[in-house]
């Protein structure tokens, strides 16, 4: 029946999504999406809590009875990029793209309460469909662990990130870290300015500022463990005004990837020591400030051998044989440190249709198939969960 009931309803999650991705909303202001979100659990007669002050909200399935409680999360928010997709349902909005699926979450999470709506009188127990706000600047996520602990908590927390660099049909269930977790930092070096003729009375923090970043691109193979798969990525370089001044600051920013628990600290801590090296060696000052941090995205390896058995009933659907993990982040681990759950990846990548390009790309696309797929495994886990 819930497979029926999900092809039933795919081309309403293929609508929703088209619908989501044309209008779509950045960071804090979800507006207009989660205006949405509410009509159209309204006209399922399916109830929902805001989570203020930002625009998540959490809709609740009742079954007929028990006691055990399952959420289903997804991310709502989009990103500040201008869409270069030639496609009939391109973005609206100036400047703003869905180009990390988050249109393709929240229409595969209807298709869920759709589907769940219909056959709740199958369920032992009660559904929390999650949409959280602002994921992708790490925020939101506060307002739904204020929400599960007021509310009883749940005893098992699901969710799917569709990913255009693995072949749709495919999904990726692995134990253990699946996402990596990773912090910012922002390096503020400071000398003393000065004529770009005599650099010997200066103390100019240029120099400084490429050799720390040079000297952090060593971190991951030769002061952090090497069995740890991890990334110092600089993304940045800012100082000066023209090319004879010496000026009085530099500042560096950039990332941090790790899986380990631990690695956060252990990362920060290389970036501190080398900043103390380059600051003694130049005379200058180095300030490191570390934001954003999350943990990795961590499968519980118990539930994944369950949740792979489960995908043999899906058509169109098989585990995926890569086992290595993502090197990208979502604070969905935040919520998983405290519930027990699992985070898949479902593939949505064809490339005959020109869906290849990568997350956060201007031409960004997902092979819509993969809705009714991933709304079917989610369905269908629930319903499992619920016997």
């Amino acid at each position: 029946m819930i497979s029926e009931l999900c092809k039933k309803y795919e081309d309403y999650m293929i609508e929703q999504r088209r619908c989501f991705h044309m209008y779509p909303e950045v960071s804090l202001k979800e507006e207009n999406t989660s205006r949405m979100i509410k009509q159209q659990l309204d006209e399922m007669g399916v109830p929902y809590e805001e989570l203020p002050p930002n625009h998540g909200l959490v809709a609740t399935i009742q079954g007929k009875s028990g006691t055990k409680t399952i959420g289903v999360r997804a991310d709502i928010d989009a990103l500040p990029m201008q869409e270069e997709s030639d496609i009939p349902y391109k973005s609206k909005c100036d400047g703003v793209m869905h180009a990390c699926g988050h249109d393709a979450h929240i229409a595969m999470l209807l298709g869920v309460a759709k589907v769940l709506n219909d056959y709740k009188e199958h369920l032992e127990g009660t559904v929390r469909l999650i949409f959280q706000s602002a994921e992708e600047i790490g925020k939101g996520y506060v307002e739904v662990l204020d929400y599960l602990d007021r509310t009883g908590g749940v005893d098992r927390l699901i969710g799917l990130h569709i990913w255009s660099t693995l072949p749709v049909g495919e999904i990726l269930l692995i134990p253990g870290s699946v996402f990596a977790g990773g912090s910012g930092f922002t390096i503020t070096v400071k000398g003393q300015g000065g004529h770009g003729a005599r650099p010997d009375l200066t103390r100019e923090p240029i120099k400084a500022a490429c050799d720390m970043v040079l000297k952090m691109s060593a971190i991951p193979s030769n002061m952090y463990d090497v069995l740890d798969h991890s990334v110092v990525s600089t993304g940045m370089i800012e100082s000066g005004t023209l090319g004879n001044i010496f000026p009085d600051t530099a500042t560096i920013k950039g990332t941090t990837r790790y899986y380990k628990p631990g690695g956060d600290e252990a990362l920060m801590e290389c970036i501190r020591r080398i900043g103390a090296g380059v600051g003694m060696a130049y005379g200058v000052e180095v300030d490191c400030n570390f934001s954003g941090g999350i943990p990795p995205v961590y499968n519980q390896p118990e539930l994944i051998a369950h949740a792979r058995e489960l995908v043999d009933g899906i058509d169109g659907l098989v585990v995926s044989p890569q086992q290595d993990p993502i090197c990208a982040g979502d604070n969905f681990g935040c919520i998983l440190r405290k519930y027990p759950g699992f985070y898949g990846v479902l593939g949505a990548e064809n490339k005959e249709i020109g869906c290849s390009w990568p997350q956060h790309n201007t031409k960004f696309n997902v092979d819509e198939s993969s809705l009714r797929k991933g709304c079917e495994f989610m369905a269908a886990y629930v319903a499992d969960y619920l016997r």
